[in-house]
């Protein structure tokens, strides 16, 4: 006998609402003077005229006549892109357009859906090349008749030269001609000691750019959905309308004319062999191949790749690479077989939680691509990095780019009160900063952000974040990567629940460069985890750890040349950022002929991204280079992380993503762990001590472990139990902790 269910069944969910249906459209407004005492950005005000009034029916574009006493104040939506309008010749002359040197766009933001109340104007003159950028705050917005809107701003931003646009006011301007709908801008920029100029602009679209997804799917991910109904899981806003939302329906009511590529296709994993998961490097290399056969350039145009599971296991759901080539911020990958699965024990609908946290996880790493910080990590900056809009960190925010189990109450409490959106501050940023800020392939990721130092009143001295090397001195030869550890340290005398991640995903730390008393540089990690939360509670006295390669970044290498460097680390803990102590370190001259021979070919982004990835296959000159420094320069620490990095991608069936009749696949190629054990034996175990120093006590031991794997699992035991044997005999000789020579013991007994 079969049980009955008698949970209430969801209403059948609607594809995605017209515009004019979803109660977050501003379609219209009318009536007098809105401004800004009335209607605030995002949201309506109660009293204010801008309030949404039922969709018109159509009205045909036909001259309409004035009725005299009879006012009719009723203006649809004007948000959206313009650009100067093009001088046509005049009639009988050459049929040729007067060229403009100077282009001009304007985005007026000010209803559709949740609008800022901005108006932003990008310039380029062409001819001496020059650029400005500007944002206003829209301080009044009349409906003077059908269809005729005057909007008023203050500029409260600039960037560039201020010369090509002068001025302190703006008036935006619409008005319809001999029909009802508008066919007239126009643009006026006023401001004291300045003539007063006016642009004629044509309308170009409501969504301020547009934006084109490439969505691929390894087949061994599943199936997994880029859509998800909003009434499918109980838990929801009262509120918030039933219908189907896409990854471009998202994107489009943030304000982007996002489509999904038609090249999209699912992936073949079948040569990918036994090992379905995916390391850094091999998920780098795929990336490196993908971005080869597209177009390595600044473009609005991103790569989103679900895959089955990362090597590092099941706590990592998503990653957004921020280092291919020049180019930043074009791909995200999403593993389906991860945490973001585990629905929580009871759950009314697990099926339906699943497919929201999946829908979820991939809007959040798309939204990094964007160049959006998570809503608690806003507060990470440091000296020389000024904020374009001063935001603050926002860790209650109900955003897709906050994590649901960092608010109060957790994932529960998150979704209860989550309407699918950005906030307004993400949404200023998307729509109006300059657009190499947002672009993918532009701007580095988490620059030029909204970012606000720590004040002071913040710090509660309950932690202490240390930069160290983990040597005897702080002096590194010539061409050797510099790796730091950092230690948080709980100095209160209460037990603090902290993420075990928290030093190493590359989400809440920042680290600042300083070479002798020149520029301060900002260190990016070169890939972002999204990691499951995982805390643990350390107790007064005890540390959690962390290590980085800090010679280079996302924008290059930061410690290329002899002399003295400053660096200095800040972690943020939600409610407060911790600064480390400043590390000094010195950074020795060349004496070696060969390795100045070597360092102009060294010292590249790729190479940097090689050392990083424990080798990068698809980088064939950097690989080359590195080969290049093991061979010429034995024994030195620069020679030790090239043997390493060579021998990484030997050490397992190295999957990469290849281009076969059109098609993109998974191959594996074939490990050859006896080479690789031969690299990374001498580079590792001939001298134990001085390969410590170099890699830190963090990679080396685990770089020994990997090494160890790598050798049980194709039946050398012996080689296998001699490594775990080294790595313990060093541990103890540099006084590791007992815990940790305890672990790595265990697991050398069950080899």
């Amino acid at each position: 006998m079969s049980k009955k269910n008698n949970a209430p069944e969801a209403p059948a969910p609607t594809p995605a609402l017209s515009d004019e249906q979803h109660p977050d459209y501003q379609a219209y407004v009318y009536g007098d003077d809105v401004d800004d005492s009335m209607a605030e950005a995002g949201g309506i005000g109660p009293d204010g005229p801008g309030v949404p009034i039922p969709p018109l029916n159509p009205i045909p574009d036909l001259p309409i006549p004035n009725i005299p006493g009879i006012p009719l104040r009723i203006c649809s939506a004007v948000s959206g892109r313009y650009k100067l309008k093009t001088v046509l010749p005049p009639i009988g002359g050459p049929g040729i357009p007067i060229l403009n040197l100077t282009n001009i766009t304007v985005r007026v933001d000010v209803d559709r859906f949740y609008p800022q109340k901005r108006i932003s104007i990008e310039v380029t003159r062409l001819l001496p090349r020059s650029t400005a950028h500007l944002i206003a705050n829209v301080t009044s917005d009349q409906c003077t008749g059908l269809n005729r809107r005057k909007i008023q701003a203050t500029i409260a931003y600039r960037e560039g030269n201020n010369a090509l646009i002068p001025g302190e006011k703006l008036l935006f301007e619409a008005s319809r001609g001999l029909g009802v709908g508008y066919s007239n801008y126009k643009l006026t920029v006023t401001g004291a000691g300045t003539p007063t100029r006016v642009y004629n602009l044509d309308f170009v679209s409501q969504y301020f750019d547009d934006v084109e997804f490439e969505v691929d799917k390894v087949d061994n991910a599943g199936s997994p959905s880029t859509d998800y109904a909003t009434h499918s899981h109980p838990n929801r806003p009262a509120s918030l309308p039933n219908e189907v939302l896409s990854l471009e329906s998202v994107y489009k009511r943030a304000g982007f004319n996002a489509t999904i590529s038609p090249n999209s296709t699912p992936i073949p994993a079948t040569g990918a062999g036994a090992n379905g998961t995916w390391s850094d490097s091999e998920m780098h290399n795929a990336m490196q191949t993908y971005w080869s056969r597209f177009a390595n350039k600044p473009q609005w145009a991103l790569w989103v790749l679900f895959a089955n599971q990362h090597d590092t296991g099941y706590g990592l759901g998503g990653v957004m690479f921020d280092d291919i080539g020049p180019n930043h911020r074009q791909g995200t990958a999403i593993f389906t077989n991860s945490f973001i699965k585990d629905a929580p024990v009871g759950d009314a609908n697990p099926a339906a939680w699943r497919q929201r946290m999946l829908f979820w996880t991939a809007i959040h790493e798309m939204g990094h691509a964007f160049n959006l910080a998570h809503s608690w990590q806003k507060a990470l900056s440091g000296p020389g990095y000024n904020p374009w809009i001063p935001l603050l960190n926002q860790p209650e925010a109900r955003s897709f780019m906050n994590y649901p189990y960092n608010v109060s109450g957790g994932q529960s409490a998150f979704f209860s009160n989550f309407d699918f959106r950005f906030t307004n501050e993400e949404l200023q940023f998307m729509r109006h900063a300059p657009r190499r800020f947002v672009q993918m392939g532009n701007e580095n990721w988490f620059s030029n952000h909204g970012f606000e130092a720590p004040q002071p009143e913040f710090f509660t001295g309950r932690y202490k974040l240390e930069v160290r090397p983990n040597r005897e001195n702080n002096t590194y030869s010539f061409l050797e990567p510099v790796s730091i550890e950092l230690k948080l340290t709980n100095t209160s005398a209460e037990p603090m629940a902290l993420d075990e991640h928290l030093l190493q995903d590359g989400g809440h730390i920042v680290l600042f460069v300083q070479k002798d008393s020149g520029t301060v540089r900002k260190w990016e990690p070169l890939i972002v985890r999204c990691h499951q939360e995982h805390k643990s509670m350390l107790a007064p006295g005890e540390s959690i750890y962390g290590t980085h390669l800090v010679s280079a970044s996302t924008s290059g290498w930061l410690i290329d040349e002899p002399g003295f460097y400053n660096i200095q680390a800040g972690v943020d803990m939600l409610d407060e950022v911790v600064m480390s102590n400043v590390l000094r370190v010195f950074v020795a001259p060349s004496t070696d002929k060969e390795e100045n021979k070597i360092a102009p070919d060294y010292f590249t982004e790729d190479v940097s991204r090689a050392l990083v990835f424990d080798g990068a296959p698809e980088l064939n000159s950097a690989m080359d280079t590195l080969k290049e420094v093991a061979d010429k320069l034995p024994g030195t620490p620069a020679a030790l992380h090239a043997a390493k990095a060579v021998a990484g991608p030997m050490l397992k069936q190295y999957k990469r993503l290849e281009e076969k009749d059109g098609s993109l696949a998974v191959v594996a190629g074939k490990a050859d762990v006896e080479e690789a054990a031969r690299l990374q034996t001498a580079a590792l175990l001939d001298a134990p001590q001085k390969a410590a120093d170099t890699f830190g006590h963090i990679d080396y031991f685990q770089s020994l472990e990997t090494l160890a794997d790598a050798l049980n699992d194709s039946g050398k035991k012996a080689e296998a139990k001699k490594v775990m044997s080294s790595s313990i005999s060093t541990m103890k000789s540099r006084k590791v902790l007992s815990e940790v020579i305890e672990q790595a013991e265990a697991k050398a007994k069950n080899l």
